[in-house]
């Protein structure tokens, strides 16, 4: 038997508490209209929203749980492409243990990368695309990356990428790896998505493209996520080195 969705558990509980929408809404401080639309299925609400809702209908965890259970079903495939992801992601983390993150490249740093094992006639045209990806999203970027990112590349190519990086609006978080420290247990790029409904996607780039992993690895690459802001240099102290670099 399937078990019942998010929002027939939700009103079944409100149901059992005898409080009206408007009450509920008071009480957990949800507006009535998200509730509405909560209740009608029309949308997902965010780990916070389900946290409060739980605890003003007094329901020992049955609508967190229900909801745990919607949100971890398989990613829709409109969201597997990594461009949609950008764009749907309240926050984005960034951690990439050689070279600056990809949605960071200004367009020598892109063109320097993007010639390695490429055919020189698509470089001009990918370099300018990825150069210009940051511009189109509103999510907060969180970023870890080693120093030897910029100083390991010619000179005015570095010169460049930090002063692109130097340029970027407040809601992109920088945190520089110093040289004698390593991302250990991070083979390649990894990027965290956080959903407008609360889910976490992670991916990664391979020669291949671009991997997109379930719940499981979910775990882990927290710890991993943790161990790199751990190790990386705040964003304050990040700019203060960036303006060194130049």
């Amino acid at each position: 038997m399937k078990p019942p969705h998010f929002p027939d558990v939700l009103r079944r509980h409100l149901q059992i508490s005898g409080m009206t929408q408007a009450a509920l809404s008071s009480h957990s401080r949800v507006s009535q209209a998200s509730l509405s639309r909560y209740l009608s299925g029309k949308t997902n609400p965010t780990r916070g929203a389900v946290d409060a809702l739980d605890q003003a209908l007094e329901a020992n965890g049955a609508v967190l749980a229900a909801w745990k259970k919607e949100v971890r079903d398989d990613l829709p495939p409109f969201l597997r492409d990594v461009d949609t992801l950008e764009r749907e992601a309240l926050r984005i983390d960034l951690i990439s243990p050689v070279t600056v993150p990809g949605l960071l490249w200004c367009q020598a740093y892109a063109r320097l990368v993007y010639r390695a094992g490429r055919k020189v006639r698509d470089v001009e045209r990918l370099a300018q695309l990825r150069s210009e990806r940051l511009g189109h999203l509103s999510s907060d970027i969180w970023a870890v990356f080693p120093v030897t990112a910029l100083t390991g590349v010619p000179d005015a190519v570095r010169a460049d990428q930090v002063k692109h990086l130097l340029s970027l609006p407040e809601w992109v978080s920088l945190h520089l790896v110093p040289e004698k420290s390593l991302l250990l247990g991070i083979p390649g790029p990894i990027m965290v998505f956080q959903l407008r409904d609360g889910r976490h996607v992670v991916t990664s780039d391979h020669l291949e493209g671009n991997q997109v992993y379930g719940d499981a690895v979910l775990p882990r690459v927290t710890e991993l996520l943790r161990d790199a802001y751990a190790l990386a240099l705040p964003h304050k102290t990040t700019r203060e080195l960036l303006g060194e670099l130049l």
